[in-house]
């Protein structure tokens, strides 16, 4: 069993669990390295001197404000982040350019720990997404992931983006069981934490990047660990 440090604590025991739901990208695809690895080519042909921690909020930045407009497809929205990050940038984009993210999308890569500890979970929970992105664009991604999950719940599904609850409330609808029998695991605070939270769901903070400790209730989960192995050890031993 593990203590959440919010208020008032709450006690997690595993075995309560009949369903695990993850976010996807940061969670199991290292969005990080995957943009690194696409938008550092092109600041370079445009001679640009950016670190890659300014290109990550960039991007952040971008996405979350066009996740907050009026709902549009994911596709469509990694083309607006692009043109938002040229803006700031003050570079003219080239067709190719605005496209990049999404027609590269298949390069974004999974985390070490993904595929062999969500085989491991497969043994004991029913498994499912949660994430801000496209069926067509996750169907690309799940082939580096290489599990099937039992359910799959995009935001093109919903017609929202997370944070907002929407999304989780749907996502509950779909899995057609209590909220106590599911457990969330995400790295992102913004996206997850806080909205499962404030649903009442039990959640584990993916701590991939190595974030600063939370202190605020609102962003504190039941559990925080660096990785998906170390939460596998963690029910392993429970």
């Amino acid at each position: 069993m593990f203590f959440n440090v919010k208020h008032p604590p709450r006690v997690m025991n595993f075995k309560q669990f009949k369903l695990i739901s993850f976010d996807c990208y940061g969670t199991l695809v290292d969005w990080k390295r995957s943009l690194a690895d696409i938008l550092n080519p092109f600041v370079t042909r445009h001679n640009i001197k950016i670190t890659e921690d300014k290109l990550y909020e960039l991007f952040l930045n971008a996405d979350q404000k066009n996740i907050t407009c009026d709902y549009k497809p994911y596709s469509d929205v990694l083309i607006s982040v692009m043109e938002d990050i040229g803006k700031e940038l003050k570079i003219d984009l080239k067709q190719a350019e605005r496209t990049c993210l999404v027609d590269r999308f298949g390069d974004w890569t999974a985390f070490p720990d993904s595929s062999e500890t969500l085989q491991e979970l497969q043994e004991n929970f029913k498994l499912a997404i949660i994430s801000n992105v496209d069926d067509e664009l996750f169907n690309v991604t799940k082939r580096c992931i290489g599990v099937r999950f039992d359910y799959i719940v995009t935001a093109k599904q919903v017609g929202s983006y997370k944070p907002s609850k929407n999304n989780f409330l749907r996502a509950l609808e779909i899995f057609g069981l209590p909220k106590e029998q599911v457990l969330h695991v995400s790295q992102s605070v913004y996206h997850d934490i806080i909205p499962t939270n404030e649903l009442g769901w039990h959640n584990v903070w993916v701590n991939r990047y190595s974030e600063p400790r939370r202190t605020d209730p609102v962003e504190i989960a039941d559990l925080e660990v660096p990785d998906l192995a170390t939460l596998a050890g963690k029910m392993r031993e429970s």
